[in-house]
């Protein structure tokens, strides 16, 4: 019987704390959460790389289709997304995630990585 309680409780929390993908919608993707978060932004991430066009995007359409980035201070070659920002228990990030965009010189998308950073 405690087995049974202890194998529902672990699929119930796995089922609640698991990324559930879908599909990437700008206006879904442009949504703020509490403080300054995009709570949409990392479940759309995986089909906003794998089946959207990126690459050979003027600037112009990366922001028609994905909306306004964050704004990139002096560095107008790389420009981002915010996609997740864990605060742990404290005022600082213990993880950041971003999704961010190269442009050559013609301000066209040359790449795009995700990158992770943790504090």
């Amino acid at each position: 019987m405690n087995r049974t309680i202890l194998l529902i409780s672990a699929v119930f929390i796995l089922l609640i704390v698991c990324k559930h993908d879908i599909t990437f919608n700008k206006a879904g993707f442009m949504v703020r959460g509490d403080v300054g978060s995009y709570p949409n932004r990392d479940n759309m991430l995986n089909d906003l790389i794998h089946n959207q066009k990126l690459k050979g995007l003027t600037y112009k359409q990366l922001i028609d289709k994905i909306g306004e980035p964050e704004k990139n201070a002096g560095d107008i070659t790389i420009v981002y997304y915010d996609i997740l920002t864990d605060y742990g228990y404290d005022i600082d990030p213990v993880y950041i995630k971003t999704l961010d965009f190269k442009l050559d010189k013609d301000s066209i998308v040359s790449d795009f990585r995700v990158n992770e950073i943790k504090h």
